[in-house]
């Protein structure tokens, strides 16, 4: 059982920047070994020299530069990961992205790259990693929304992204539970860079509040460790999070 590995090996996507940047500085502060992948080569190298200064115990992060939609780059990253640490725990497709705009004046595009990233990325991602899950009786962490579970305005096409993230969860639970857990985290708001690739004007204006108000991508990284550590005593299968605006 992975729970009695002091230090396990993850394999992270989107590392380069705001959650996905947060869960590796975080795990390698732990003493975790981490394969972090994105497609930013300098702020991907920026966030592995921080989080190697603050590594403790086994702790380490290396990285690869790789786009989360080439299936052939991606399994060579994987096995890159475990050329190098010998194995997988856990993998982690957090790259993803959300565009927001009324639904009939969105662009073609913009729908297609959310479908693109935030769903074909995540079934490449376990599709490179689920062998080596298998192996080591791992653990794939999703990284959903609130949306996940809701529609909200302006976001409908970004919700069925989430969506599908959250039912690829419990389709693993359903079919290989014996095998790999399974962890959906689904975050509210996060005080990240995430709003910024909304082009709509008004719908920046009254949104970047929320977001600057929002959780520290830092408390989304609690979660994952949360479920990493859990083994053992329990699988954590879900989590819903949201900002305490209080």
């Amino acid at each position: 059982m992975n729970a009695t590995r002091s230090s396990q090996v993850v394999f992270l996507t989107g590392a380069s920047s705001g959650i996905g940047a947060a869960i590796a500085r975080m795990l390698v502060a732990e003493g975790h070994r981490v394969m972090g992948t994105a497609r930013r080569q300098d702020l991907l190298e920026a966030v592995a020299e921080e989080a190697n200064a603050g590594a403790s115990g086994e702790g380490r992060m290396v990285t690869r530069v790789v786009d989360v939609l080439n299936a052939a780059s991606q399994r060579e990253a994987v096995d890159a990961c475990v050329a190098e640490f010998g194995h997988v725990d856990v993998a982690i497709p957090n790259a993803g992205l959300g565009v927001f705009s009324p639904i009939d004046k969105a662009d073609l595009t913009d729908w297609l790259t959310m479908v693109d990233v935030n769903v074909k990325g995540v079934l490449i991602t376990l599709h490179a990693c689920l062998p080596h899950l298998v192996a080591s009786k791992g653990l794939f962490v999703n990284i959903g929304s609130v949306a996940s579970r809701n529609v909200f305005p302006n976001s409908g096409v970004y919700c069925a992204t989430k969506h599908a993230v959250l039912a690829l969860g419990e389709a693993l639970r359903q079919d290989l539970g014996k095998q790999v857990a399974s962890t959906t985290i689904c975050p509210g708001a996060v005080n990240t860079a995430f709003i910024e690739q909304t082009r709509d004007a008004e719908l920046l204006d009254k949104y970047r509040p929320g977001f600057k108000d929002g959780m520290p991508p830092e408390f989304v990284a609690r979660q994952v460790l949360l479920a990493m550590e859990g083994r053992g005593d329990g699988i954590v299968s879900d989590i819903t999070i949201r900002p305490d605006f209080i």
